[in-house]
């Protein structure tokens, strides 16, 4: 019911952004040299976060939908899952986390003047704000208490921690063959909001990665593009 909740949430903020973008078209930017014309829409998927796992204790899968007005400007929402169930090495500390986290914003194509071949191309700037409902457990070996010598362990389950984010960046998109594409971001992640419990803090933060301060991401995106008019 949450994931539902949310993925409606997500669906209203692209049409909202989507309508402020085409509201531009009225305004005839440019002269109407280039204008914001709706071409259609695309649907990726991210393999970096699959890939990542491969390298760190954690991992994701994630789509994304994006509108592509003029070439030039992308409304676009993301929507993934992320999960992690490790074990500290040094402290022995057992650590699981799991939760679907969601991300709105805009891409802007820096190559939207640019026609024939090259028009396959784009060099664009990122922005996201992103989310997420996590819930994680943890689990501390025997614990001895120094004065009484007694021991016990820690253990917490279903810890709610809702968390926030922004993220700027740049990314490459190429044409493969067809209507189908790669594409590379790499971004700048800033965490807003980071709820903590009485006792402890979330590890790992789904979409966000590591809750260390601020830090770094990327994807490496499948694309397929849906035209709105096709080629006479």
């Amino acid at each position: 019911m949450r994931i539902s909740k949310y993925i409606f949430i997500s669906s209203i903020a692209l049409l909202l952004s989507s309508t402020a973008v085409r509201a531009q078209v009225n305004k005839a930017e440019n002269n109407g040299k280039y204008p914001l014309t709706f071409k259609g829409v695309s649907i990726s998927t991210d393999i970096f976060g699959y890939i990542n796992s491969l390298m760190d204790d954690f991992t994701s899968f994630e789509v994304a939908a994006n509108a592509n007005f003029g070439n030039r400007l992308f409304p676009t929402v993301e929507i993934g899952y992320g999960y992690t169930d490790t074990t500290d090495e040094t402290t022995l500390i057992h650590y699981k986390s799991s939760a679907p986290y969601y991300r709105v914003g805009l891409d802007y194509n820096f190559l939207y003047k640019k026609t024939g071949a090259m028009s396959n191309y784009r060099i664009y700037a990122v922005a996201r704000y992103g989310w997420t409902q996590a819930e994680y457990s943890l689990t501390t070996p025997p614990i001895t208490d120094p004065v009484w010598g007694s021991t016990a362990t820690l253990e917490l389950n279903d810890v709610k921690a809702a968390c926030s984010w922004f993220e700027i960046g740049a990314g490459i998109q190429v044409k493969i063959l067809g209507n189908f594409h790669m594409g590379w971001t790499i971004r700048y992640k800033t965490l807003i909001k980071d709820e903590k419990s009485d006792f402890s803090q979330i590890w790992y933060i789904p979409g966000y990665g590591e809750n260390k301060g601020n830090c770094f991401g990327g994807t490496y995106s499948l694309i397929y593009e849906i035209p709105f008019n096709k080629k006479k």
